[in-house]
């Protein structure tokens, strides 16, 4: 028989049940001190849920258990029954099938609660009738079996994994609840998760499974914004606004995790809403109450985001800017902020916007790098002026900023710029794709003339045959540059000086003549 078999969890109550009448506290913690000290050796399972033992003390003793007749167990110690010795079979057999073996030890005190509590089943069916913080206690007791992983990822699966056992279409929700109890489902699994990390170190790659769920539910709020007005269920909105809040309050390593939740529920559930100016003020209302007694980063960032709704820029900076909240935070912080003001086409605000949050993107991998110029493209579009503070940002950030203002220089056609950069970094035109080239060539080709001669001259000077022939297909194609601009003697005249300088260069000679440069 399988030992996994032995015990489901109303058995489980009925064993805690015999356990409470059979065995005083001294026993029950004498058999504890056993369990902890790994002194029961052997556990074997047989037909008729018979558990047959064996525990180390100053002798070793068989011990029996006949969990349908609990009056039969046995111990071939002096006590014989009702020993310690028993009692640590059973908290290892708890143990091994995933019960707390604590309970075993206060099986009294434990079914005291359990009658005193109302079981997860009947708190499910009252849900409809609880305020949210009474769906958040309900599913930390729906889900109180479930063992936290080192990684988070399997501890939010398995939390899903139990949740999904609630039978939603059986509970009275209204259509609203549905959709607010779905929302509150993934942010307790956050929740959970969070508190786990918290009190583990937890690595890099395992905490990023709580910034995929946080993306997740985000995605969600996106999904749901075109089949629902979130604001129509006011009681439910106001709820989930203060938890979140809560959840801003209380963060400790995972910082603006939160924040972004927030941001999204305002960007997709609320502020497209004939009420988003009223839910605003309330809010903004809300997070002065708040931010007044304790100054949370996340909780001023928040406000900071709702003044822009206000339109109230100076504001939401100096909101950022109070009590160091902005000190040290990710770049990715100011993506909300720069969405809400390019979507409401404040676009002075935005290049002031983007001058101020230059410095966080220093250094930043390419993917922030990209979205930040995104938001510059859009307002130079916009505000053409505001192309000179963007250079003066991208010099700022030099060097990692080259990337982009080759990619800025090269798609406003400012040839002659894009080629210095090039050259300056060590660059030739082996570096590019002849595609990438032949704009230039089209347009400008005498801006090639520098780029060419440069790059010939320095793969010559490096005197080996691999590096002459990448020089001879740089002369076919300074070849056909010169002939672009109709100038065959100024070429012809560079060829032959050029033959000269090099006429004891024979591998290079070899070259020239299998490029049919020479006859």
């Amino acid at each position: 028989m399988s030992l996994f078999s032995t015990l489901n969890d109303e058995q489980w109550l009925q064993l805690l049940e015999q356990v409470a009448q059979t065995f005083n506290e001294v026993t029950l913690s004498r058999g504890f001190n056993y369990f902890k000290q790994q002194r029961v050796v052997r556990l074997v399972a047989s037909e008729d849920r018979v558990i047959q033992a064996w525990v180390t003390g100053s002798e070793e003793y068989k011990v029996t258990l006949h969990l349908n007749h609990f009056k039969s167990n046995s111990c071939d110690c002096p006590v014989q029954t009702s020993c310690k010795h028993q009692a640590a079979v059973i908290m290892e057999l708890a143990d091994r099938l995933g019960y707390p073996a604590s309970q075993i030890v206060n099986a009294k005190h434990h079914l005291k609660r359990i009658t005193s509590t109302p079981s997860p089943e009947s708190q499910i069916n009252q849900l409809p009738s609880m305020k949210i913080k009474g769906w958040h206690e309900a599913m930390n007791q729906y889900t109180s079996r479930v063992t936290p992983a080192y990684d988070l990822g399997m501890y939010s699966d398995a939390l899903r994994s139990q949740l999904q056992t609630i039978r939603k279409d059986s509970i009275d929700f209204s259509d609203g609840d549905r959709i607010f109890f779905e929302l509150h489902q993934e942010l307790f699994i956050l929740r959970k998760m969070k508190e786990h990390s918290a009190q583990n170190n937890v690595n890099y790659y395992t905490s990023f499974a709580l910034y995929r769920l946080s993306d997740k539910i985000q995605d969600w709020l996106e999904q749901q914004s075109s089949l629902v007005d979130f604001t129509l269920h006011a009681e439910r909105l106001k709820e989930t606004l203060e938890y979140i809040r809560q959840q801003m309050l209380d963060e400790t390593k995972h910082k603006y995790l939160d924040l972004g939740l927030y941001t999204a529920l305002w960007e997709y559930g609320i502020a497209h809403s004939p009420e988003g100016s009223h839910w605003v003020s309330q809010e903004i209302t809300e997070l002065e109450k708040q931010t007044s007694d304790s100054p949370s980063a996340s909780l001023l960032a928040a406000k900071a985001y709702l003044y822009l709704y206000q339109s109230k820029s100076k504001e939401a900076w100096e909101a950022l800017q109070e009590s160091n909240a902005v000190i040290k935070v990710p770049a990715s912080l100011f993506f909300p902020f720069l969405n809400r003001i390019r979507d409401s086409h404040n676009w002075d605000d935005l290049v002031d916007w983007l001058i101020k949050t230059a410095s966080y993107f220093y250094g930043q991998k390419n993917k922030e790098l990209d979205t930040y110029m995104d938001y510059w493209k859009t307002a130079i579009s916009h505000v053409p002026e505001a192309e000179n503070h963007l250079w003066t940002v991208l010099e700022g950030m030099l060097p990692h900023s080259i990337s982009i203002m080759e990619e800025v220089l090269y798609e406003q056609r400012k040839w002659k710029p894009w080629l210095e950069l090039q050259m300056i970094q060590g660059h030739d035109p082996h570096s590019h794709k002849v595609s990438v080239l032949q704009p230039i060539e089209k347009e400008a080709p005498e801006l090639l003339l520098p780029f060419y001669h440069q790059a010939i001259e320095r793969y010559v000077a490096l005197k080996n045959r691999h590096d002459y022939k990448l020089a001879v297909k740089l002369l076919k194609r300074l070849d056909k540059v010169y002939k672009k601009m109709k100038q065959v003697d100024r070429w012809e005249r560079f060829f032959t000086g050029f033959i000269e300088r090099h006429s004891r260069l024979r591998a290079l000679q070899e070259e020239m003549k299998k490029g049919k440069l020479l006859e």
